[in-house]
C-alpha cells in the first residue's frame, strides 16, 4: 500500500472517531490544540499527523495508537482485492487450505442468515 493510500485511510479512520465522539472539526481541534482547517487537510488525508498529534487524539477518543491505525474496515474494494490477493499468492498449500475452508464458512453463513 502507498503513501497515499495510508494517509487516506489514517484520515478517514481520524473521521470516523471524531464523528463516533460527536464532535466537529473545531471541537477536536480545540482539545487537541489544533486550527479545524489542519484538522479538515488530515481527514482529508493530505498530510500525516504527527507522532504529538496521534498521541493527542489517541487521549481524545480515549483509544490506543493501534485503534488509530485500524482503517481496514474503510478500504475500498479493489484495494482490499489486491490485499487478499497478494497474501494467498504468497502463503504455503496448507493455509491456502485453511483460508479457503475459512472463506467457505462465511459464505455458508451469509447465506444463512
Amino acid at each position: 500500500m502507498d503513501e497515499i493510500t495510508i494517509k487516506k485511510l489514517v484520515g478517514l479512520r481520524i473521521k470516523q472517531l471524531r464523528k463516533q465522539n460527536s464532535m466537529t472539526q473545531f471541537a477536536l481541534g480545540e482539545k487537541i490544540n489544533m486550527d479545524q482547517r489542519q484538522i479538515a487537510y488530515i481527514e482529508g488525508g493530505n498530510c500525516f499527523p504527527s507522532l504529538r498529534t496521534l498521541k493527542n487524539l489517541s487521549e481524545v477518543f480515549n483509544c490506543t495508537l493501534k485503534d488509530l491505525f485500524d482503517y481496514e474496515h474503510l478500504m475500498e474494494n479493489d484495494i482490499l482485492r489486491k490485499e487478499i490477493y497478494q497474501k494467498v499468492k504468497t502463503i504455503d498449500d496448507n493455509r491456502l487450505k485453511i483460508y479457503y475452508s475459512i472463506l467457505k464458512a462465511i459464505e455458508t453463513a451469509s447465506q444463512l442468515g
